[in-house]
């Protein structure tokens, strides 16, 4: 009889304890209330802007950017970072918890690509995204990419069963600015497109024949800039004894020293990239571009010192559009990724400087026609 009594106590006992580890799910908060308590508790986060239910833009970036249907979500708030930060906090309330594990992939596959976007130009944030988290409790999810995830989840989990509502000022330092239709990388035109003429936009081959034949005349303001620019670099950083390799290098460089790179290319909320950044005028002129300001500058260059170089437009894994060359030295192949050796954060350095093809399949991020371009194998004149 004593032994069993020991059971059944033994018994109740599991049974209570396991009721008082269980989630709570109920709270008062709303989607808005939870997000501004997970960024209270993370004071390095970057300022973010915030989207809510009542936004316009809201069903647009659940649509486009986490393939999530408007019709699954009751509540949410979506916080976001412009610029080279990758810090992003949402809070979904879901109509049916359980639509839970559903929204859970859509969020995952969504940070998936996330990691893309900034892999090359910003390793730090790629890492920062990598390590987000995607957390559920009831009908509640988040998605939490930020410097420290233990931190914004415990922030979470720990508004439920509460019924105090915190203070609309908790969170002043978010702005809740107006957000306005989202635009991937790869659709982000520019800004500048349809307001400046045609003829006053870069033309590769205008500004090289008016190198090779000293005539100017005929060049729009814009190509004249960026032929003087150019012809500025080579005069200071190259002289006529160096190789072909070394004026490669002197030129890749300059340009990685000289430039860096447009943050507006990662603002989701915003009309993308600065004017001409997509050309060696930002390169040269403004002194900050993206990817194919890099590549184009590059391109121009090599193609005004008379070394042969190709523009290889490629997809790394987030399907976000890039672009870098090839150059051919003593009748071999190489590769060089300018944009992506003037990472955000960090250093100029020679990671892909004179690279294979195979290297550059090592490091799972490029991705391209290979049928269409030729096969770098040499390591020659590979950066020592």
């Amino acid at each position: 009889m004593r032994k069993i009594t020991s059971i059944l106590i033994l018994f109740l006992v599991l049974l209570f304890s396991g009721c008082t580890q269980k989630k709570e799910v109920n709270t008062d908060m709303t989607a808005v209330q939870i997000a501004r308590a997970i960024i209270n508790e993370c004071p390095e986060l970057a300022d973010l802007n915030m989207i809510t239910l009542d936004d316009k833009d809201f069903s647009l970036w659940l649509s486009d950017f986490y393939n999530i249907p408007e019709e699954q979500i009751t509540d949410g708030a979506i916080c976001y970072a412009n610029g080279a930060r990758a810090d992003e906090i949402v809070v979904l309330v879901l109509k049916d918890e359980q639509n839970a594990e559903t929204i859970q992939t859509a969020l995952t596959e969504y940070k998936e690509s996330r990691v893309g976007a900034f892999e090359g130009y910003a390793p730090q944030e790629a890492e920062t995204v990598e390590n987000g988290i995607i957390t559920t409790n009831g009908n509640y999810a988040a998605l939490l990419i930020c410097d420290n995830v233990s931190t914004a989840e415990s922030a979470f989990l720990s508004c439920f069963g509460k019924t105090a509502v915190p203070p609309h000022n908790e969170s002043e330092s978010i702005s809740n600015s107006p957000a306005t239709k989202p635009t991937s990388i790869a659709e982000a035109p520019s800004p500048s497109s349809d307001v400046i003429e045609t003829s006053n936009r870069y033309d590769h081959d205008t500004v090289l024949e008016a190198w090779r034949s000293g005539d100017t005349s005929g060049l729009s303001d814009i190509n004249r800039e960026i032929l003087t620019a150019a012809q500025n670099v080579i005069d200071r950083e190259l002289t006529d004894n160096m190789s072909g390799y070394e004026k490669e290098l002197a030129v890749h460089d300059w340009i990685t020293h000289n430039c860096r790179f447009d943050y507006g290319v990662f603002d989701r909320g915003s009309s993308g990239y600065a004017d001409n950044s997509d050309d060696p005028y930002g390169v040269l002129i403004n002194g900050s571009a993206m990817c194919h300001g890099y590549s184009s500058t590059f391109q121009l260059f090599m193609d005004m010192l008379d070394i042969e170089c190709i523009t290889v437009f490629g997809n790394p894994s987030s399907g976000t559009q890039h672009s870098w060359n090839m150059v051919r030295l003593d009748d071999e192949w190489y590769c060089v990724d300018a944009a992506w050796d003037d990472p955000i954060g960090g250093s100029p350095c020679h990671t892909y400087f004179n690279v294979t093809s195979d290297y550059l399949r090592s490091r799972g991020i490029h991705r391209w026609d290979e049928s269409a371009v030729p096969e770098a194998t040499a390591k020659k004149y590979a950066y020592q």
